[in-house]
């Protein structure tokens, strides 16, 4: 994200895992998904969306299967459920076994870097996808889940199979 200084503005944690511990995918229509709500979110202090930083979160179903098309345009990383990036962001899925109320759910953590950044860069990819695992990991232990198959540090790169 280079030097400067940096706002934080809008982010909304609490209501992010208010949303989490609230969530019963069981009980969802069909076609609902719960709205995105930002856990984290920085800015420029000098103004410029081009170089913000965002992490949200909200509950899902499961984790998606990555499309063959989509496939070829990210990175996949063992962690959680699934984990992938490309140059702008990642997103990780993690299932959350909470102890009250007693149930499980699957998390989706996403992070957008700053634009500007070629999509073949692997550097900002593993940057990115090292952001979401903390991420995920922290929002994990506030929420006082089990079982999550988040890895320490930064994930490893998954084989193309």
């Amino acid at each position: 994200m280079g030097g400067g200084r940096f706002d934080e503005g809008f982010a909304k944690p609490e209501k992010a895992l208010e949303q989490l511990r609230e969530a019963s995918p069981e009980q969802w229509a069909e076609s609902y998904r719960p709205e995105m709500l930002r856990y984290c979110w920085f800015w420029p202090a000098e103004g410029g969306s081009e170089k913000d930083f965002q992490i949200q979160l909200r509950p899902a179903r499961s984790a998606p299967e990555l499309g063959p098309e989509h496939a070829k345009k990210v990175t996949s990383y063992a962690s959680g459920l699934q984990a992938y990036a490309s140059s702008s962001f990642s997103r990780i899925y993690f299932s959350c076994r909470l102890k009250a109320p007693a149930r499980e759910t699957v998390v989706e953590t996403v992070v957008w870097g700053p634009a500007g950044v070629p999509e073949t860069d692997p550097v900002r990819r593993a940057r990115l996808v090292t952001l979401a695992n903390a991420a995920a990991r922290q929002v994990s232990g506030e929420l006082g889940c089990s079982d999550t198959g988040l890895v320490e540090g930064v994930p490893p790169v998954k084989a193309r199979s």
